[in-house]
Parts: C-alpha cells; sequence; structure tokens
C-alpha cells in the first residue's frame, strides 16, 4: 500500500516543480529591457532674462488690507532689476515656495508713490504706496516690506532711493519738473516786468500832470504881473 501512494503523490510533485521552473525562467530570461526614452529640457522664462540684479536681499513683504490691518503678501528674495537696454529698474519679489509674484512695479517717485516712509514699529520696515502689476493690472497698494537686520533695511532704502533717481531721469519726471519750475520763474520774470512797466507808465502820467500844473500856474502868475 505505501508503494501505491508513493506512486501517486510522485507525479504531482513533478508537475508543481515543472511549474516553478517555468516561472524562474519567465523571470530570469524575459525581456526586461526599458525603452529608451528622450528628455528634452524645456527652458523656463521668467521674465528676468534680460535683466541685470542691482539690490537683492530675503524679505518678508505685507500689504494694507482694506480691513484696515497688514496682511502678509509673501516671503522670498526681494529684487531690484535692471533692464540692460532702457536701464529701467523695477521691485520685483516672488512667493519663495511657489514662485508666485507678489509684488512688480517700476521704482517712480513721486509726490505720492514710491516715498519710503519708516514704519513706527520697528527699524526693520519700510512702506511705501505704489501702482503695482503684479496681478496683471494697475492696482494701488500700500506695502511693507520687514527685513531680518537694521543693516538690510538701510541697505534697502539707499538702493530703492537710487534706482528712483536714475528712473526720474529715464521717465522724464526730473525734466518736466524742472520745465515746470523754469515756466514759473518765467511766469514770474513777465509779472515782475509788467509791474515794473505799470510804475513807469504811472511815473510818467505823475510827471506830466506835474509838469502841466507848473505851466499853468507860471500862466497865472504871468496874468497877475501884467495886469
Amino acid at each position: 500500500m505505501a508503494d501505491k501512494e508513493t506512486e501517486t503523490q510522485a507525479p504531482a510533485q513533478t508537475a508543481e516543480d515543472d511549474e516553478v521552473a517555468n516561472l524562474e525562467q519567465e523571470v530570469t530570461e524575459g525581456n526586461w529591457t526599458r525603452p529608451e526614452v528622450e528628455v528634452h529640457e524645456v527652458k523656463v522664462e521668467t521674465g528676468e532674462e534680460s535683466e541685470d540684479t542691482f539690490w537683492k536681499c530675503r524679505s518678508k513683504l505685507y500689504r494694507w488690507a482694506a480691513g484696515g490691518e497688514w496682511k502678509e503678501r509673501g516671503l522670498g528674495e526681494a529684487k531690484l532689476l535692471q533692464h540692460r537696454e532702457t536701464k529701467k529698474i523695477r521691485f520685483l519679489l516672488r512667493q519663495e515656495k511657489t514662485l508666485k509674484i507678489v509684488a512688480n512695479h517700476y521704482v517712480v517717485a513721486t509726490d505720492v508713490y514710491c516715498k519710503l516712509t519708516p514704519n513706527v514699529s520697528s527699524e526693520k520696515i519700510w512702506v511705501w504706496t505704489v501702482m503695482d502689476f503684479a496681478e496683471g493690472e494697475l492696482k494701488n497698494e500700500q506695502f511693507a516690506l520687514k527685513f531680518g537686520q537694521v543693516e538690510q533695511a538701510k541697505e534697502f532704502k539707499e538702493k530703492f532711493e537710487e534706482a528712483a533717481a536714475i528712473n526720474s531721469k529715464l521717465f522724464g519726471i526730473g525734466d518736466s519738473t524742472k520745465e515746470g519750475e523754469k515756466t514759473e520763474e518765467k511766469e514770474a520774470e513777465k509779472s515782475t516786468e509788467s509791474k515794473d512797466d505799470e510804475t513807469k507808465e504811472t511815473e510818467g502820467a505823475a510827471a506830466k500832470t506835474e509838469a502841466a500844473a507848473e505851466v499853468a500856474k507860471d500862466k497865472a502868475e504871468s496874468k497877475t504881473e501884467n495886469a
């Protein structure tokens, strides 16, 4: 009986062994070569390719919200970028995690815009108002830029005002101001000349009147003597 059971089980074991052997053969002898895929480098343009860095520093930007409070706009490397051809300088800040532009405007100082004022609570913060273009359209914004050190804030002020001076010449703001001053000076000169002419005319008329009075007086005295 034992011999028959052994003979019966033997073929089953052989079949299992053959199946395992076939699987091993598929694994070891299969075609596992991966097809070659060409990966082409894609250059992403940021708009900064034609500009040089005039100044940069990691800082945090805030904007004055409608609710009457400062809200964080983004943390990243703030830059003053100067165009190689036009030489115009703009302020740019990208959120460092998403690279989203959160501030983008030319540094053009006027009586209202791009006039840096210190924050009352910290020497590390500068505040200014500007027409910003970060969202694709001009928008009146009030920004506050916070630095890690006072020295960084001082350097920013120097570079920001230097950029404003450069841009004022390139945008013709300084020239228009000078022209306005010259016009005012000319108008003042004309006004002075006009007043001088009026004074001369008045003095001339008074002199003529006085002379006529003297002549009349002389005639009257002459008649009296003849009489």
